[in-house]
C-alpha cells in the first residue's frame, strides 16, 4: 500500500542563550528547563452532554536544556516533544498547536512549577476551545458522541493564539507567586494545514525554525521543526479515543500493543473489551512513559505506542546517568541493559531506582570498568557497542 502520512512530530533541534556571561557553552550557568501541551484540532470532540471535550497532550518536563549533554543531541537525533497522529478522524483544515512552557531553575521546585503551568494554562486553553468551539457542536447535533467537533480547525489554533500578551499576563502573575523560579510567559507555535496530503509541502515542515524567548533579563533562542512520519496504513482501524467501557477491534489493536510495550507483565487477552484489567495496564504503560495517567487512551497515548516512545529514546541521546533519574535514556538504558544481561532482566519502566542500579554494577563489572553506578560515556559506550 502506498506512504501516508500518519504522525505530525514538534522536535527540538538546539537551544542557545544569546545573553551568556559565561564563555563555555553559550552561558551553562543558566539551567532552563521547558515542557508544552499539545493540542490538535480533530482532537476537540463532541461529549456526553453534547458539549465540546478538549484533548490536550502533555508532554513530559525535559532539560536542563542549556546542558550541552542534552541538547547537543538534537542537532543529530532531534528531540519529539509533541507526537500528533494525522490519522485521527475529523474533518481539514486543521491546526496543530505546541505551547511551549520554559523555567529558568533558582530555588523553587521544578516539579510544582510545570505542575501549575501546565494545570492553569492548560485549563485556560481548554475554556477558551470550549467557549470557541460550542456553536459548531450545538450545530452538529446528530454527530456521535466521541466524534471531532466539525468546522472548528482553524479556530482552535486562532483561539489559543489569542490567549498571548494581555490574556495569559495576570494568569502568569498569578503562577509567579509564591514561587521561587523564573516563570516565562506561554509561548504558542501553530501549524495549520489544509487536507493531509498536502501537509509535507506547508511552510515550516521538514525545515528547522527558531524562535527567540526574551523575558526575566534572559534572552534565548530555541531552534525546531515540524517532521512528518510515513508509514503503510493496512489496519483499517486509525486511534479513535477509547477508556474504559469501548469495544471492538481498536480495542484489540490496544491490548496487543499494550502487551508488545510491557512483555514483563502478564498478557492481556486481546477480546477487545476494555473492561478493568486493560484500564489498569494502560494506566501503568501511561506512568512509565510518563504521560497524563487517565486510563483514557488519546492521541497522546496512541503517539506513544505507535512509534513516539521509540522517537524519544532515540533523540535521548546518551546523558550522564544515575539512580534517581527517569526518562526516555532510562528507559533506552533498560532496554540495552537487558540486551547485554539476558539473565537478569529489567523492567523497562524509565524508573532508575536500585534494581537498574544493581543491573548498571553488574554490566560494569562484567565489562571491567569502574564499578560506580553511573551511566556516563564509558558505560553508553560499552552498551551501545
Amino acid at each position: 500500500m502506498a506512504e501516508t502520512p500518519q504522525r505530525l512530530q514538534f522536535r527540538l533541534r538546539y537551544f542557545i542563550e544569546h545573553d551568556s556571561t559565561d564563555d563555555f557553552l553559550e552561558g551553562a550557568d543558566d539551567n532552563v528547563f521547558m515542557s508544552a501541551t499539545g493540542l490538535d484540532s480533530s482532537s476537540v470532540t463532541i461529549g456526553p452532554d453534547r458539549k465540546p471535550v478538549v484533548n490536550l497532550i502533555r508532554a513530559p518536563r525535559i532539560g536542563d536544556v542549556s546542558d550541552n549533554a542534552i541538547r547537543g543531541a538534537w542537532k543529530d537525533h532531534p528531540h519529539v516533544l509533541i507526537d500528533f497522529d494525522l490519522q485521527q478522524p475529523g474533518d481539514f483544515p486543521r491546526t496543530y498547536t505546541v505551547t511551549l512552557f520554559f523555567v529558568e531553575k533558582d530555588h523553587g521546585d521544578l516539579a510544582e512549577d510545570f505542575q501549575k503551568l501546565q494545570d492553569e494554562i492548560g485549563s485556560k486553553i481548554e475554556a477558551a476551545v470550549q467557549t470557541a468551539a460550542a456553536s459548531a457542536a450545538a450545530e452538529a447535533a446528530g454527530a456521535a458522541i466521541g466524534s471531532a467537533v466539525p468546522g472548528i480547525g482553524t479556530l482552535v489554533g486562532f483561539t489559543v493564539g489569542a490567549l498571548v500578551g494581555a490574556a495569559w499576563d495576570g494568569l502568569v502573575d498569578l503562577i509567579r507567586e509564591g514561587l521561587a523560579d523564573d516563570i516565562f510567559t506561554p509561548i504558542p507555535v501553530i501549524l495549520t494545514v489544509p487536507d493531509r496530503g498536502s501537509i509535507a509541502s506547508q511552510a515550516g515542515v521538514g525545515s528547522q525554525q527558531s524562535l527567540r524567548i526574551k523575558e526575566h533579563g534572559g534572552d534565548y533562542e530555541l531552534f525546531y521543526d515540524w517532521n512528518v512520519v510515513s508509514g503503510t496504513v493496512s489496519d483499517g482501524v486509525g486511534t479513535p479515543t477509547l477508556s474504559q467501557g469501548s469495544q471492538g477491534e481498536a480495542v484489540r489493536k490496544l491490548q496487543r500493543l499494550l502487551n508488545e510495550h510491557a512483555p514483563d507483565l502478564p498478557s492481556l487477552a486481546v477480546d477487545g473489551d476494555f473492561g478493568p484489567v486493560t484500564d489498569a495496564r494502560v494506566r501503568e504503560y501511561q506512568r512509565r512513559v510518563e504521560i497524563t495517567v487517565d486510563g483514557v487512551v488519546g492521541p497522546q497515548t496512541w503517539g506513544m505506542l505507535t512509534g513516539g516512545e521509540q522517537a524519544e529514546e532515540a533523540a535521548a541521546g546518551t546523558p550522564t546517568l544515575q539512580q534517581g533519574s527517569h526518562g526516555p535514556a532510562v528507559r533506552k538504558l533498560q532496554r540495552l541493559l537487558n540486551d547485554h544481561l539476558p539473565d537478569l532482566q529489567l523492567v523497562v519502566d524509565g524508573r532508575f531506582g536500585p534494581v537498574t542500579d544493581a543491573r548498571v554494577r553488574e554490566f560494569q563489572q562484567r565489562v571491567a570498568i569502574a564499578v560506580d553506578g553511573i551511566v556516563g560515556p564509558q558505560t553508553w559506550s560499552h552498551l551501545t557497542q
